[in-house]
């Protein structure tokens, strides 16, 4: 078989596939480079930018891959159809993995929390590091990494504890029962009025909760900018420690007093 054959025969098939693939390679890089400037536009969350190219270069290849199947005379229906079946056993044996990429689509579409947000999700509290279409990455206060499959997060209850610019701050404090309670009422009212990070309004409420067994127990409740919820909870700790011990106010702790009766025995 000559040159001129094979030419004669493949030859103008061969500069169509040519054709189609210069031109729609050229359209797909094209469409991406419009729909990355609209997304940097957009008011779409970054983190759901890169899975939203990904799901059009792939769209947009496939319909390349069938342009190029019409080139070769090859019909798109058969190969669809055969595309039908596998994609049938490869999405039964991957069903848990697509269950993590729907519910990570929908984590980036409805934004429960956003990277850089201090949240909770089953028992794990953690600031968000990265939100990928299969799991999300949080980084603990001890520094550890932990990473939950997105279908966990969406069948859960989220707490996110940034989302709100100011958060409540619920503190309470034991006293014994013969301190002076208007005292110790004074001196936390005066901490939280006076502390820079407390904020005034709301106004802090100071209050006795409840008669405790061994103690009274007070209630102080003041608002904070999230940011600064730990700094403050962990002052007021300490400030309301060093002031009692300074008034003589006793913070009781629970103690057991074991009674011994002695009894006489008989005389034998």
């Amino acid at each position: 078989m000559t040159f001129e054959t094979i030419w004669d025969k493949y030859g103008s098939t061969a500069l169509e596939l040519l054709l189609v693939l210069v031109i729609g390679l050229t359209l797909i890089k094209l469409v991406m480079n419009l729909l990355r400037k609209g997304l940097q536009k957009s008011k779409i969350d970054v983190t759901a930018h890169k899975f939203i190219l990904t799901i059009c270069k792939f769209l947009l290849l496939f319909l390349l891959a069938l342009a190029i199947l019409e080139t070769l005379n090859i019909k798109a229906s058969s190969v669809l159809a055969a595309f039908g079946v596998v994609g049938l056993a490869v999405s039964l044996a991957v069903q848990d993995t697509l269950s993590n990429v729907a519910s990570g689509f929908l984590l980036l579409m409805t934004r429960p929390f956003e990277v850089g947000d201090y949240v909770q999700v089953n028992n794990v509290e953690g600031t968000v590091i990265h939100i990928s279409i299969v799991n999300t990455k949080l980084d603990t206060i001890d520094n550890k990494a932990v990473y939950i499959p997105n279908r966990q997060i969406t069948d859960s209850v989220i707490t996110n504890f940034t989302r709100e610019e100011q958060r409540r701050l619920d503190l309470k404090f034991s006293i014994a029962y013969h301190n002076d309670f208007r005292k110790a009422k004074e001196i936390l009212l005066d901490i939280v009025t006076h502390h820079p990070m407390a904020l005034q309004e709301p106004e802090p409420v100071v209050r006795l909760c409840e008669h405790g067994d061994s103690a009274l127990k007070i209630l102080v409740r003041v608002w904070v900018k999230s940011e600064d919820y730990w700094d403050l909870n962990f002052d007021l700790l300490e400030e309301v420690k060093l002031r009692f011990d300074e008034a003589g106010i006793e913070i009781p702790y629970q103690h057991m007093d074991v009674i011994v009766h002695h009894t006489k025995k008989p005389d034998a």
